[in-house]
């Protein structure tokens, strides 16, 4: 028998008006998602190659995600079921901190709305839910769509390392942004904008 997990799975389903975020499994892997790094503005926001993915290769890369520590939870359109996109988090119940990285992949959906409407519960969830303290991401410094997101939802520019990732061509250098926002600080910006 095996011994208890120490923390549980995660079944993430979280009501967000016109959109759904909830637990990508492998049944979500789909061509268009497959063609999403295909887009020359998710390329290069990302510094990723430009190339499409095959459906094994989505297989594989969402059963790295154990729903415990590391969760993967998809951005469905309500009324199509249509997948936008994910966030990806990197949960440290010890220290009660979480990485998260979010991409829309769906090339009209991007700058439609739809990451502000999920940041309200999104963020409920993680500091009510899991009670952490602290959420942490980090940019490129020339990802200006991203960095806008980030500063207008409250979150803190903790520093910017010169020179720290490599262009995926050429020689070309990034700085990389480091960004940070307390639960005090989540409850503070929610209060400023008028949201209980």
């Amino acid at each position: 028998m095996k011994p208890p997990t120490k923390y549980p799975k995660r079944n993430v389903n979280i009501d967000c008006g016109k959109y759904l975020l909830r637990t990508i499994v492998p049944a979500d892997a789909t061509e268009r998602w497959a063609h999403w790094m295909e887009d020359a503005e998710a390329s290069e926001m990302l510094n990723a190659p430009r190339k499409a993915m095959s459906l094994a290769d989505l297989v594989s890369y969402i059963e790295t995600f154990d729903q415990r520590t590391k969760i993967l939870i998809g951005i469905f359109e309500k009324s199509s079921g249509l997948l936008l996109g994910f966030l990806r988090n990197d949960v440290n119940f010890e220290t009660r901190q979480f990485l998260v990285a979010m991409i829309i992949g769906e090339p009209e959906y991007r700058h439609s709305g739809v990451t502000m409407a999920v940041t309200v519960p999104f963020r409920d969830y993680f500091f009510g839910e899991l009670g952490m303290e602290a959420m942490l991401a980090t940019a490129l410094a020339h990802n200006k769509p991203i960095i806008h997101y980030l500063y207008a939802t409250g979150w803190t520019l903790d520093r910017t390392v010169p020179n720290a990732v490599k262009a995926h061509t050429g020689e070309k250098m990034f700085d990389l942004c480091f960004f940070s926002q307390t639960a005090e600080g989540w409850q503070a910006w929610k209060k400023m904008k008028g949201f209980k």
